[in-house]
């Protein structure tokens, strides 16, 4: 397609391959009808797809009420198997702890209370010694004293 901003180029895809030259759109005339008659799929497409797109919704709200219905009857039919062990004994609550405190004496305290925790031991200081040994190329370097500007 030429466009009046580049004239005599070819509309290409990403990956290069050339496109047909597209028509400019028909002003008045019979060839406006045709070109409207040539859109009017493509909105029944859009009708179609939108009329799925609600379809799929429907479904989606008839499945999560069908699993809300199911746990419900599962509570009333088979609740009470809950509190019982496989045995037939009565199960005791456990007991939570009244108090947990929220930062660790054994390790460090970060944004999710996990990164760092295991760096003193052998193994991780095997992986620090490692992590140094394999960047060296990628660290930067001082420059040589007649590389350095003057």
């Amino acid at each position: 397609m030429e466009s009046p901003l580049t004239p005599g180029l070819q509309r290409t895809t990403s990956a290069g391959y050339r496109l047909p030259p597209a028509r400019p759109p028909a002003r008045g005339g019979p060839g406006a009808v045709r070109s409207l008659g040539s859109q009017a799929p493509k909105t029944q497409q859009v009708a179609r797809e939108a009329k799925e797109g609600v379809k799929q919704d429907q479904l989606w709200r008839e499945l999560q009420e069908a699993e809300w219905q199911g746990r419900q009857r599962w509570v009333q039919n088979w609740g009470f198997l809950k509190d019982y062990d496989p045995m037939g004994n009565k199960k005791e609550p456990e007991k939570l702890p009244d108090y947990v405190p929220l930062f660790s004496d054994t390790a460090p305290n970060s944004t999710n209370q996990v990164v760092g925790s295991r760096l003193d031991t052998p193994l991780g200081k095997t992986l620090i010694g490692m992590d140094f040994f394999f960047m060296e190329g990628a660290r930067k370097k001082k420059l040589e004293d007649e590389l350095q500007p003057i």
